[in-house]
């Protein structure tokens, strides 16, 4: 009987992580408008370690404030590809009785490699537990390469409110103090690369999935 049990037990684990891998692993389409889709298709910028005369070594800060810890150029994974999209804080464009419209700045962070961004596309978007549609931006740029780069025009975003507004807004203001923000954004532009000492410029589209958080812009209103 002991013998019977483990073995159910045994394959009742293996049934509960042969289901668990596949949602580890997201597939991507290989192909967006004859944009190849690679997410390693961009290095991310590393922070360069900077000695004092003691010898102890100093972090460096972002745009926003926080402290960012250096790291190793040859320690940076896929993941790293997560961070080259990030939003600053939101402001509160409009408030119709369907809705809210927000404008969200986009900040993107400086690459290794130089490259021209064509168009970003927003896929499966939750803001707050909310689905949102967002629109293609079709504002063309160049990837930084020393600093983040906060774009002229800013991401905008509608949610809309099935009930009376006034009582939606109040709802939306008091919830929390800030917004969960998870979704898709595809990075589609010319990426150029040193192969055997040629630089070479390659179309892709690079997926970041997107896991942030931002003020609540209602706050107070």
């Amino acid at each position: 009987m002991k013998n019977s049990s483990s073995k159910i037990v045994g394959a009742a684990l293996f049934l509960v992580c042969v289901t668990t891998v596949p949602a580890q692993t997201r597939s991507y389409p290989k192909e967006i408008r004859g944009y190849k889709v690679e997410r390693a298709a961009v290095e991310m910028k590393s922070k360069e370690v900077k000695t004092t005369s003691s010898g102890n070594s100093k972090t460096e800060s972002n745009n926003q404030g926080s402290t960012t810890t250096t790291q190793d150029a040859s320690s940076g994974s896929h993941s790293d590809v997560d961070q080259l999209i990030t939003f600053g804080q939101p402001q509160l464009a409009r408030i119709t009785p369907l809705g809210i419209t927000f404008e969200v700045p986009i900040v993107v962070a400086p690459i290794k490699q130089s490259g021209h961004v064509d168009f970003l596309l927003f896929e499966d978007m939750m803001v707050n537990d909310h689905s949102v549609e967002i629109d293609e931006y079709h504002r063309a740029f160049d990837l930084p390469k020393k600093k983040p780069l906060t774009l002229r025009e800013p991401l905008r975003f509608y949610i809309y409110l099935p009930v009376a507004v006034l009582a939606a807004v109040d709802e939306w203001s008091n919830s929390k103090d800030s917004w969960p923000i998870t979704g898709r954004v595809f990075v589609c532009g010319k990426f150029k690369k040193k192969i055997l000492g040629i630089s070479a410029s390659f179309k892709r589209c690079v997926p970041v999935e997107l896991n942030l958080a931002m003020r609540n812009p209602l706050k107070g209103t």
